[in-house]
């Protein structure tokens, strides 16, 4: 039988040692990660990778609430990314990684591919280094992980088909400078609706296509509408026939202020993020 550890409690200086950590703080005091691993005799063994330091992923009420049971946090490592990798993430292109606003190096990321679990205690002694300086940022860094670990699996018929060609055409025409690539700048997000659901075989699909705030807009709702309709005509956009019914209109162009809870609520995101990454703008 495995053995119990018992948790130690929390003296109060050590509650007000914790209560100044927030999602997205970290620290370069632990330069090593625990992995599980099956060892040779086939039992489950724990070594250590070598990173630069962990980021908390745990979000801050949880951090703060010193009842039974939540004793622990749980962390990922930061790691020295190739130049590819910083690249997307910068870009929004993957949800393996992310990077922090204050970052340690630029070369830097945040491993999502990887967690432990920490008592909390265990983060008292460890130089606190905040990760980002305001809401609006660690919210984004939120987003990222929701991304990373929440994100809907579409049924293999539509993943595989018209919502594959969006993703497709929104990231290779995002960065361009050209009128495809205004529309996609453009947009916040894209969500589908299925009537009834998902699951049921000849449900009526439609893309909600959520236009960003006002002053970031490079292209119309016209213009956005025309690059989505003309998308959905093309060979690219395969429909699968016999599972879904394409929603008369197919696109609807909407704002965050128009679209209703209910459709928000009811809806599903496809995997855009890097269309509404945080972009630098003179």
């Amino acid at each position: 039988m495995s053995e119990v550890i018992e948790l130690p409690d929390l003296t109060e200086e050590e509650r007000n040692t914790l209560r100044t950590w927030r999602q997205g703080d970290y620290t370069l005091d632990t330069r090593e990660f625990p992995i599980m691993f099956l060892n040779e005799e086939g039992v489950f063994d724990v070594g250590w990778e070598d990173v630069e330091g962990w980021v908390v992923l745990t979000q801050t009420c949880d951090i703060v609430n010193f009842v039974k049971g939540r004793d622990h946090v749980a962390v990922a490592p930061i790691v020295v990314a190739h130049p590819s990798l910083v690249a997307s993430v910068e870009n929004g292109t993957t949800p393996a990684a992310a990077k922090l606003e204050n970052n340690s190096d630029d070369n830097h990321v945040v491993d999502l591919t990887k967690l432990a679990t920490v008592q909390k205690k265990s983060l008292v002694p460890m130089t606190r280094v905040v990760g980002f300086n305001s809401d609006e940022t660690r919210s984004a860094f939120a987003q990222t992980l929701e991304r990373r670990y929440v994100r809907f699996a579409f049924p293999d018929a539509l993943s595989d088909g018209p919502v594959l060609a969006i993703r497709n055409q929104s990231k290779g025409k995002h960065g361009k400078d050209s009128a495809s690539g205004r529309v996609y700048r453009s947009l916040r997000c894209i969500r589908v609706v299925a009537s009834p659901n998902f699951d049921t075989r000849g449900a009526s699909v439609q893309f909600l296509a959520v236009m960003d705030e006002e002053e970031k807009l490079e292209a119309s709702a016209a213009e956005i509408k025309k690059e989505l309709d003309g998308l959905a005509g093309s060979a690219k956009f395969t429909w699968p026939d016999e599972d879904f019914v394409r929603a008369v209109p197919l696109f609807r162009v909407v704002t965050p202020d128009s679209i209703s809870a209910r459709e928000w609520f009811t809806s599903q995101q496809i995997d855009l993020d890097f269309i509404s990454a945080p972009r630098n703008r003179e």
